[in-house]
């Protein structure tokens, strides 16, 4: 039943799981000597991401054993029956695995706990700088270290950063193209940073203004959605439909620049 895990209390069990397997990345992250395998196309996954996943599942399960979980390492091809699910954790254990393994700080673990594709609780902790994040459905505002965080305020869009990525179905690529083609002259920055999870952090935390994907996964955006949301941004998707952890395409922002930034994205 959705009441039957007390969210304070797997906040702190996951926020110290996270911690451990942040140790487990650096370790692996310092000493560069770490396996690769091919997923098809040009994803790829290492034995950190493998051991990183198993063990946050292992854990959680002990604590947790009538739940249920989709993993990044351990998805079916199919997925979309877990859409109704209750008490699903959704995990990804490395996100920004490109960046691991090219030795750039930029990536994260993510675990959220999610009801019917709406995320209860969100945890991200990003190693290399100890950045602790998390959210819960019945506490107000977003937490980083301990210290609550916002979005921006920023209100010109000629001021703004935006942030986007780019999906592995390559394929996928060409809508954020078209997006940036609508907006890049409107605005003060586009980055490309590497990690979903670790950008929508930020943009929780008022580093960036947006963020715009076509082709993000559960694990991207169960916990790291929740984050913006507590801390006062907006998410749809890029035509302004609502948005779910299911749903592939997202558009976040601070709030303020949000039916903005929809406007220019889908002129044609």
């Amino acid at each position: 039943m959705k009441g039957s895990i007390d969210l304070t209390e797997a906040q702190k069990y996951i926020v110290s799981l996270e911690l451990q397997a942040g140790k487990i990345l650096k370790k692996y992250f310092v000493s560069r000597n770490f396996t690769h395998k091919s997923k098809g196309g040009v994803d790829f996954t290492t034995q950190a991401d493998l051991e990183v996943d198993a063990f946050l599942v292992r854990n959680i399960r002990k604590r947790y054993p009538h739940t249920n979980f989709l993993t990044e390492e351990t998805a079916p091809s199919d997925y979309s029956p877990m859409r109704n699910e209750s008490n699903l954790w959704i995990i990804d254990p490395i996100d920004g695995t490109t960046n691991f393994s090219r030795n750039h700080p930029n990536f994260a673990i993510s675990v959220g706990l999610v009801d019917k594709g709406i995320p209860r609780l969100g945890v991200v902790h990003m190693p290399i700088t100890e950045s602790t994040y998390w959210a819960q459905e019945d506490k107000e505002g977003t937490f980083l270290n301990g210290e609550l965080i916002r979005v921006s305020s920023t209100d010109n869009l000629k001021e703004s950063v935006i942030a986007c990525d780019w999906a592995w179905g390559l394929e996928k690529r060409l809508n954020v193209v078209r997006w940036l083609g609508n907006i890049c002259t409107h605005v003060r920055a586009i980055k490309s940073m590497g990690s979903a999870v670790s950008d929508l952090a930020s943009l929780a935390g008022g580093q960036i203004d947006a963020y715009m994907h076509s082709g993000l996964k559960p694990w991207d955006t169960a916990a790291s959605s929740l984050l913006i949301e507590k801390a006062g941004g907006r998410i749809t998707t890029p035509t302004g439909a609502k948005w779910n952890v299911f749903q592939p395409d997202m558009l976040a922002t601070n709030g303020i620049l949000h039916d903005r930034i929809l406007t220019l994205v889908n002129e044609k």
